[in-house]
This record gives structure tokens, C-alpha cells and sequence, in this order.
């Protein structure tokens, strides 16, 4: 296998590939996708799939590292901003449900539990990720832009138990798309049950 993937990046027939099956894993989810199909939808030889891969899951590691690398730009473009704390949440619920309309269910599954390397790459992204905004809660509680009347160690103990719950496979049962889940926790995390004022 090449291991230079950024040299092969600028290849017409590794942008093929990439292109090819993040479509396909996307819509399909990644255990049913074969090479096969790969190789068949882009138009290429087995031969040359692994000219670039090792083998399927090769493929969707660096997929995935790439989807979550560029998440994560644009997660630090929004609250590197010096707009408002309501301004940065809504532009962040934007990138969240921008993601969850893209992915399917059986995707975001998938790519859940698909490799160690994935599993703690998402884990340093989300630890990262919690302690950002807990500083810009507290930062909008001292702004008057949050209630004052709720501790951060309480947001800080709900907003752990909600990242837990994107793996409950019978949280997941309850819904037919992503979206829907998607939309269900960040407004009920942000607005509760009595809604927006």
C-alpha cells in the first residue's frame, strides 16, 4: 500500500476513489459497502484501489479523519469568531444539523465503533471541543448572555451525558434519520422543554 496519501491526493483516480466512497459510505453506511462496489461505481481496477489502500477500512480511516479534520476547522472557525455567544451557538447548531442532514444513520454508526484509531481521534476532538465551550459558557454567564442560575459543573455533567448518548444504540432506535436525533438533542440541551424565548 502507498502510505503517502498526500502526494496520491492530487492522483485523478485517488480523488475518484475518495470521491466514489464517501458517497457510498455516506448513503450506505460503511459493513455494507464492498471494494467491489467501489471499484465498479468509480470505474476502476481492484489493481488500482490497491495501488492506494490496504484494504476497505483502510479507505474509510482516512475518510473519516478527513471529515473530522475539517468538522473541526470549522468548529474553531466559529467560536474563534468575536461575535456574540447566541451568534456562535446558532452558527454552530447550523454546522451540527449541516452534518446530520448529509449523514445517514447507518453511516454515523459505523464509523462509531469502526477502529480504535477513529474512536480516539473523535475522543481527543470532543475533549477538546467540551472544555471550549464550557469556557464560552462561563465567559457568557459573566456577559449575562447565559442564566447565572445554573451551575457549570451541571452544564459541564449534562453536556458529558449528552456526547454519551450519541452512541446509545436505543436512543438511536427511536428515530429513522440523524437529523431528527440531531435536532431533538441540541434543542433540547439549549432551549429545554418550554422552548425558545
Amino acid at each position: 500500500m502507498n502510505t503517502n496519501k498526500t502526494s496520491d491526493s492530487e492522483s485523478p483516480k485517488f480523488k475518484q476513489i475518495i470521491d466514489t466512497a464517501t458517497e457510498l459510505f455516506i448513503r450506505f453506511g460503511l459493513r455494507r459497502v464492498t471494494v467491489e462496489e467501489i471499484c465498479q461505481t468509480a470505474k476502476i481496477s481492484k489493481m488500482t484501489f490497491y495501488k492506494y489502500f490496504g484494504n476497505k477500512i483502510d479507505l474509510a480511516e482516512y475518510i473519516i479523519f478527513k471529515i473530522l479534520d475539517e468538522a473541526q476547522l470549522e468548529f474553531d472557525n466559529i467560536f474563534n469568531q468575536s461575535n456574540s455567544f447566541a451568534d456562535k451557538i446558532n452558527q454552530f447548531l447550523k454546522m451540527k444539523m449541516g452534518y446530520a442532514q448529509r449523514f445517514s444513520k447507518e453511516f454515523y454508526l459505523d464509523f462509531l465503533n469502526l477502529s480504535p484509531k477513529i474512536h480516539n481521534k473523535i475522543l481527543e476532538y470532543t475533549e477538546r471541543n467540551q472544555l471550549e465551550f464550557i469556557n464560552l459558557i462561563e465567559q457568557a454567564q459573566r456577559n449575562s448572555e447565559v442564566r447565572k442560575d445554573i451551575s457549570i459543573k451541571f452544564i459541564t455533567f449534562m453536556q458529558n451525558h449528552i456526547f454519551e448518548l450519541i452512541e446509545d444504540k436505543k436512543l438511536f432506535a427511536l428515530y429513522n434519520n440523524l437529523e431528527k436525533l440531531t435536532n431533538d438533542m441540541v434543542n433540547f440541551y439549549f432551549y429545554g422543554i418550554m422552548g425558545k424565548k
